[in-house]
């Protein structure tokens, strides 16, 4: 997760997740002895769909990408400041694939919480994975460091939020 450039979003999920202060929290019960963020019961399902995920973008199967995200699907790019809605999001990889050629992620570090409460409340998984194509037309290697922070809610991807460095930021490579 180094010299990912935009620490304030990277603060905002992860932050609070896995702050020193992430065991006391577990600890730290509501008025109805709730902790803020305990473990993901659906840890193995979740962590399962998201690879599925990463393996359809990988094989650009938009088919099937569509099925396991959720009709009000969102993307937040904190790269760009964008948000997009499923549709939104499965042109944005089309047009990566015509870009890019043999583009695949690297085995995801994965780990799920659930928040119990505020804005963030529901299931989360952060991602951590390296994110490698070939430029399709100045035949250059890109390689990143990519994170993702995934909600899923029955079985569909909910929202991701992600964060990732760009070696040329005037590159439309997002």
């Amino acid at each position: 997760m180094t010299n990912i450039k935009n620490s304030l979003a990277l603060a905002f999920l992860p932050g609070y997740l896995f702050s020193c202060q992430y065991e006391q929290q577990i600890n730290d019960n509501d008025s109805e002895g709730k902790s803020p963020v305990t473990a993901n019961p659906k840890e193995c399902s979740d962590q399962k769909l998201i690879r599925r995920y990463l393996e359809g973008l990988q094989l650009e199967s938009y088919d099937y990408i569509k099925e396991i995200i959720h009709p009000d699907f969102k993307c937040i790019n904190t790269n760009t400041d964008s948000i997009r809605d499923c549709l939104e999001e499965l042109a944005h990889w089309k047009s990566q694939h015509q870009k890019l050629k043999h583009l695949s992620f690297s085995d995801p570090v994965l780990k799920s919480v659930r928040v119990n409460r505020g804005i963030l409340k529901g299931d989360w998984t952060l991602v951590w994975t390296t994110f490698s194509a070939l430029d399709g037309e100045t035949l250059k290697s890109i390689k990143y460091e990519y994170h993702m922070a995934i909600k899923t809610a029955g079985d569909k991807i909910m929202e991701i939020q992600t964060w990732h460095q760009v070696e040329n930021e005037s590159s439309d490579l997002h």
